[in-house]
């Protein structure tokens, strides 16, 4: 307890500085810069976040340096120079992300890569894979690309909104789903080594995943509960998956107490514990089909914070989900491997297998598409709801009768 105490208080501690940094000064900035993520389009320009050397702030230029930008990769290094200012818009949210401000850029300069062997290894994976889908249409290969390593930047706003509201963002976020397949398909070499150099690999395959998907909050959350389950391997002591979920979140939090702020960490801890806690209890005691008592438990871990963030959870996600995350969980199983033989295979041989690979992520759009169109609104909503609820109360007294 004394422990636990202290984690309390040393992450408190530590929440309260992050929070007070001062955001950036008004004046001229610049200088050789380490691009934090991946460049992506705003309006006509393009933006970044970059570490100017101890500060993060959000870059945007546009013209000829906005090309020269999108050209770059995270881990890459620039030479930029601009006007520097403290956030107008989404102070809150860029602080969370350890952003302190804007940057106007007016000139961009010679370019480096990544000294980092793990950056240029997840940038060059991101290049093959980005060339393997070339004869995919760019709404499916920008879908694809989120599906499998959580790159949603090009993917329209239409394709985006359908898919908030028939619950199926959570595809495009990274999770443990997508950790669990990398270690699968590492499996088969990974299980030829010793205990030790077989942890250590493990480790080093999970850190790179991070690093080729950029380190999103939901991927923080499971690659570190994937972590924590290696190293109980190990050891000889496995554990829970509540547990694990307790370990990796206060690990997390301590490291960088700004998480709690994030939504998307909110998201994935809650969707996981939803799982740890509810799956197996729908699924014995009141006899839901698996997939379907799935869908519920993580919908139940993140109902206070889709509540109170976006005010509602889709109804339509009950039959969403279970219509496509079992497509989508095989576009994350093959998606690397088959792009990755794509980006090889000439323009004859490729074109067909692009169309191949567009078939399912064609059919997780489609249902993301017809799941918004007929996701109830306002009143509709709320007796759809109540609906839901006294079929789900007839349905747990009648398993309770027959299991009687």
């Amino acid at each position: 307890m004394m422990f636990l105490a202290a984690l309390m208080v040393c992450g408190s501690a530590w929440a309260s500085i992050a929070w007070s940094v001062p955001p950036a000064a008004s004046g001229e900035c610049g200088g050789t810069v380490r691009l934090v993520d991946d460049p992506r389009p705003a309006g006509r320009g393009t933006a970044v976040v970059v570490d100017t050397g101890g500060m993060r702030v959000r870059a945007v230029a546009h013209g000829p340096g906005a090309w020269r930008i999108s050209r770059l990769s995270a881990g890459d290094s620039v030479e930029m120079r601009g006007e520097c200012g403290p956030s107008a818009r989404f102070a809150d949210r860029d602080r969370v992300n350890h952003v302190l401000g804007t940057m106007r850029v007016t000139e961009v300069g010679a370019a480096e890569p990544s000294p980092s062997p793990a950056h240029r290894a997840a940038n060059r994976m991101r290049a093959l894979v980005e060339r393997g889908v070339r004869h995919m249409t760019d709404d499916d290969a920008a879908l694809f690309m989120g599906l499998v390593i959580g790159d949603d930047r090009h993917q329209p706003r239409s394709t985006v909104d359908d898919f908030r509201a028939s619950g199926l963002s959570h595809l495009c976020s990274v999770s443990g789903q997508n950790v669990a397949y990398v270690l699968a398909l590492c499996g088969p070499l990974l299980r030829r080594l010793r205990p030790a150099p077989r942890l250590a690999s493990t480790l080093a395959v999970i850190g790179w995943f991070v690093v080729l998907t950029r380190a999103e909050p939901s991927v923080l959350r499971a690659s570190m509960m994937a972590a924590v389950v290696a190293v109980n391997f190990f050891r000889g002591s496995p554990r829970n998956a509540r547990d694990v979920l307790a370990v990796s979140v206060t690990v997390l939090l301590v490291v960088d107490p700004l998480l709690a702020h994030s939504v998307g960490f909110a998201l994935s801890a809650g969707a996981t514990a939803g799982l740890a806690w509810l799956s197996r209890p729908l699924g014995s005691r009141m006899g839901l089909p698996g997939v379907l008592a799935a869908t519920v438990a993580a919908q139940a871990g993140t109902l206070p914070v889709a509540l109170l963030v976006f005010g509602r959870v889709p109804l339509v996600s009950l039959l969403a989900n279970p219509l496509a995350v079992p497509v989508a969980g095989a576009v994350m199983l093959v998606g690397i491997p088959a792009a990755a033989l794509s980006a090889f295979l000439p323009d004859a041989v490729a074109a067909p297998l692009c169309a191949l690979m567009a078939l399912p992520v064609r059919w997780v759009a489609g249902v993301a598409s017809v799941g918004a169109s007929i996701e109830p609104q306002g009143a509709a909503a709320l007796g759809a709801w109540t609906v839901v609820a006294v079929a789900a109360v007839l349905w747990v007294r009648r398993h309770r009768a027959v299991a009687g």
